[in-house]
């Protein structure tokens, strides 16, 4: 089980950089000169490049090498925040797009970045289904804590130094080439499939055993991420639309990083108590829905429900990942991971275009009530799918 600390120290390293990097670039390129539908534009290209690159990583990942793959994956963001570091050239920022950063902060509903099919399907492989909840939340909280620092550490080099941007960029390229390294050491052996034996059915390129599952999933994760995608990219734009500082931002998205932390804490209880499916259901209809709160607010009141709605909508993300792995079969894991992933991420992309325009027009209650009703189907579809599965019994 040396693998697991190996890869919560790796994800508490990332979690430092993109728990400031997801609100802190679209402000970047607010700041050097975008305008808020050219952010909403290069939001969209970040997006089709992830979900490229996510489905890339979890074919390679299943097919060929876990550990190779997150390597690879885990190299183009450090080129992103090299060229941050180099030019504001705006031809050469936007291009960095196409390497796929992402803007979705803690509960930001587009689903992990590149990396995370292959994670995800690492911990399945050694975990066994009644601990997974208990490992996939204990590895949230490494990536919250690590998201935390990051976001309190950035906050405070706001208030005391004038090249912020620059210094926050040059850390985040840092800890990428050290996560790199870490990932050398994992165990590529102890997580790779043996090849099938003789009368054994060989694996082809598409998931086939796990298809009506994935494409359920899929279905209802598209409907949030339509929904989420509209306002979560954009969050840090609009705090600083109505009123707050860079560094009271910074303090926004941090307090929401500690919410998700409390409630991923209790995920276990919850799931124990109440089921997966229920527990999904209830929490993913409460973080949704707060959304429609905020435009009608004062700031203040604003900055609490964000914060709120983060905890309780990050709150159902271990458990959700449990019963995703369960039902989906070991050797399709990646992949179906990166297909799932997919179908949340291009809706995500298309909602902050469509997010950005209302920005630009001052629509905000147009926005959020969108973000909050559609979102809502998530839940919905969810539990119309699976409320009668077992896991269990579908476990193989």
């Amino acid at each position: 089980m040396r693998q697991i600390p190996l890869l919560a120290a790796i994800r508490g390293l990332r979690s430092f950089s993109f728990g400031y990097i997801s609100y802190l670039v679209p402000l970047y390129l607010y700041h050097i000169g975008f305008s808020i539908v050219e952010v909403g534009i290069y939001a969209f290209v970040a997006t089709i490049a992830s979900s490229f690159l996510l489905l890339l990583s979890g074919f390679l990942g299943d097919l060929y090498s876990k550990r190779n793959t997150l390597i690879l994956v885990s190299i183009l963001p450090g080129l992103a925040f090299l060229a941050f570091l180099l030019t504001r050239d705006f031809y050469v920022v936007f291009a960095t797009a196409l390497f796929g950063l992402s803007f979705s902060a803690i509960g930001g509903g587009a689903g992990g970045g590149p990396v995370a099919p292959v994670m995800n399907a690492l911990v399945a492989d050694v975990v066994e289904r009644p601990k997974r909840t208990r490992t996939y939340s204990n590895l949230m909280i490494i990536s919250i804590l690590g998201a935390i620092l990051g976001g309190f550490v950035a906050s405070r080099l706001e208030v005391t130094i004038a090249s912020y941007y620059s210094v926050l960029f040059l850390i985040a390229f840092v800890l990428t080439i050290i996560s790199i390294l870490l990932m050398l050491f994992l165990e590529e052996g102890r997580f790779k499939k043996k090849e099938p034996s003789a009368g054994e059915e060989k694996r082809g390129v598409l998931p086939t055993k796990s298809v009506k599952n994935i494409g359920m999933i899929s279905l209802a994760g598209m409907m949030g991420s339509l929904g989420l995608g509209v306002v979560t990219p954009l969050m840090s734009i609009y705090f600083s639309i109505i009123g707050f500082s860079d560094t009271e931002i910074s303090d926004i998205f941090t307090l929401s990083y500690v919410a998700a932390g409390v409630g991923i804490v209790f995920a276990s209880f919850f799931e124990r108590s109440f089921g997966s499916i229920n527990s999904v259901v209830v929490l993913r209809l409460l973080g949704s829905g707060l959304f429609v709160f905020i435009p009608f607010v004062s700031p203040i009141l604003a900055a609490v429900v964000y914060v709120t709605r983060t905890g309780i909508y990050q709150m159902a993300l271990p458990i959700r990942q449990n019963f995703q792995m369960s039902v989906i079969t070991s050797s399709e894991r990646a992949r179906g991971n990166s297909l799932t992933g997919i179908s949340r991420r291009i809706p995500y992309g298309v909602a902050t275009t469509f997010g950005s325009y209302l920005m630009a027009l001052g629509a905000y209650t147009v926005m959020f009530s969108f973000a909050g009703i559609v979102s809502l189907l998530d839940p919905i579809l969810y539990y119309i799918f699976f409320s009668k599965m077992n896991a269990d019994q579908a476990e193989s």
